[in-house]
């Protein structure tokens, strides 16, 4: 059960993560729309890969 626990943590983190990401760099709601940059796109991709990957390991081992 604690394996879960830490994969909805995680991926609730990535959601918050992707948020931030795309409103701080797009400026939507508060400035002029920017599109976003190459860095915000490497920003958004870590947390998700890493996610994966951890989802990934974790079927393979039989945890989830």
């Amino acid at each position: 059960m604690k394996s879960n626990r830490n994969l909805y943590i995680g991926l609730a983190c990535c959601v918050i993560m992707t948020c931030w990401v795309f409103f701080g760099s797009t400026g939507l709601g508060y400035t002029e729309y920017r599109a976003l940059r190459a860095r915000d796109m490497f920003g958004l991709a870590i947390p998700w890969i890493c996610v994966i990957i951890v989802l990934i390991r974790d079927r393979r081992k039989g945890a989830i």
